[in-house]
């Protein structure tokens, strides 16, 4: 008997701390789980006898709580709850839409929940999950997404649910920033496309006033003149927090778009001011001044990385490998330089960032859908002059060379694997097609000049 009052009293007590209002709840265990959680924050309002808007956030790192937290300034506003997942989802993208609908179910089942005003919101590769769900779910009727750094807006999708709507928040170095803004520009997404925003700090996930702006762009349906007030100056005071920081083109940018967004809703004369007095200031003008000048420079630039990618990887062409180095190098003395205005880095990070993903895809397609030898050494040896840190790259060109019977080549990246740092003593005498290379003297002397050791002519 004492054992089930004691029972009792942990699960009321669980109970009570799952459902506390107004903070982040760092782990909540999921249902059937003891591996699993999630993080929570529940507005200040709410009642189990009322329904609420919801955004369920997914994490490419599966750091929920950190995620939640970004959102609760917009929650707060909306009078939404957010959840987030304490786990990575599945690198098998089917697997991942199950484990996601499975989570939903248990979400809505726990929580009152306004099912007609879900918004799922990912970031990197998690923003894809988040774009597909909802034209792949069996049971929601999704119609809202929020993708941070990538997201998915296909147009065959979208005629099987029409009425599904997305807002873009795009890193402006971010490896998909182009194919965003693309997105941005297409005039048939116009409908589709509610908001579409730019950050430019360091931090993975965007400032919370362009998180709270987009869930206003998703859940911004009433005649209450209050709440869309509250809605406008809440954005109105986010643009001129990012004026103050120093952030002018991202504040003009951020309150020229509340305009569409507030016309015929609010008086705009506050929106107006603030555009006048950023439009006025220098380090507006030098920075959209220095903007433009970058992006034709840039924009020469991509067009020959993409024509050049898509030729040298399918016809494995050796010869143009010093035209990338030398672009890298371009790329990377602009990117340390503190000479170069700021704009003129950013665009080399874009660049660079584009680049270094798309490099990838082509890996990624040799390796899973057998490409030639040549084709497969090309493109890794490419990986390594756009990220010098990427081991495994040099790992598969040793591997690749030694199988072409290019026992230098084989050497010479065996070096250049050494030199960043690499440890795995083990794995250096188990590099596939290695085998003769493996015990020369010259492989071991170079294994031994960074490790300390090695197996053979140890003396």
């Amino acid at each position: 008997m004492r054992l089930l009052i004691l029972l009792l009293f942990c699960s009321v007590a669980t109970l009570a701390q799952e459902l506390q209002k107004g903070v982040v709840i760092p782990a909540v265990q999921l249902e059937n789980s003891q591996e699993k959680s999630y993080a929570l924050y529940l507005p200040n309002s709410y009642e189990t006898s009322q329904t609420y808007p919801i955004v369920v956030v997914f994490d490419d790192q599966g750091k929920g709580a950190a995620a939640v937290q970004r959102f609760t300034i917009g929650a707060n506003l909306t009078q939404s709850i957010v959840v987030s997942p304490n786990y990575k989802q599945s690198l098998l993208f089917d697997e991942s839409l199950r484990s996601t609908h499975n989570f939903l179910k248990t979400i809505v089942s726990t929580y009152s929940i306004d099912t007609k005003n879900i918004i799922l919101a990912g970031i990197y590769d998690a923003g894809l999950l988040a774009s597909v769900y909802p034209f792949r779910s069996p049971d929601f009727e999704i119609t809202k997404v929020i993708g941070v750094n990538n997201v998915l807006i296909d147009e065959s999708l979208i005629k099987s649910r029409p009425n599904v709507r997305f807002v873009v928040i795009n890193k402006d170095t971010g490896p998909h920033y182009y194919k965003l803004r693309v997105y941005d520009g297409r005039t048939s997404f116009r409908e589709k496309l509610l908001g579409y925003y730019e950050y430019g700090t360091t931090d993975t996930w965007p400032d919370a006033g362009y998180l709270s702006a987009a869930m206003v762009d998703l859940l911004k349906n009433t005649d209450d003149q209050a709440e869309i007030e509250s809605y406008y100056n809440n954005d109105l005071a986010f643009g001129d927090l990012l004026y103050k920081k120093q952030r002018a083109l991202e504040a003009f940018d951020f309150i020229f778009d509340l305009k569409k967004k507030y016309k015929n809703q609010v008086d705009l004369d506050l929106q107006k001011e603030l555009l006048k007095r950023i439009r006025s200031s220098t380090t507006y003008r030098v920075g959209k001044l220095q903007r433009n000048e970058a992006r034709f420079e840039e924009q020469l630039l991509l067009q020959d990385f993409v024509f050049f990618l898509e030729e040298d990887t399918q016809k494995a062409f050796f010869d143009n490998l010093g035209w990338w180095n030398f672009q890298m190098d371009e790329l990377d003395a602009t990117i340390d330089s503190t000479a170069q205005n700021k704009q003129e880095r950013k665009a080399a990070q874009r660049l660079k960032s584009y680049l270094n993903n798309k490099v990838e895809e082509k890996h990624e397609l040799y390796a899973y859908n057998g490409g030639t030898l040549e084709q497969l050494l090309f493109t890794n040896i490419l990986r390594t002059l756009v990220n010098p840190n990427n081991q495994e790259a040099f790992l598969n060109c040793i591997s690749l060379s030694a199988k072409e019977g290019d026992a230098n080549a084989a050497l010479f990246y065996l070096e250049e694997l050494l030199r960043t740092g690499y440890k795995e003593y083990d794995s250096l005498y188990n590099i596939p097609g290695t085998t003769a290379v493996k015990i020369s003297q010259e492989w071991n002397e170079l294994i031994k000049a960074y490790l300390g050791k090695s197996k053979f002519y140890d003396n």
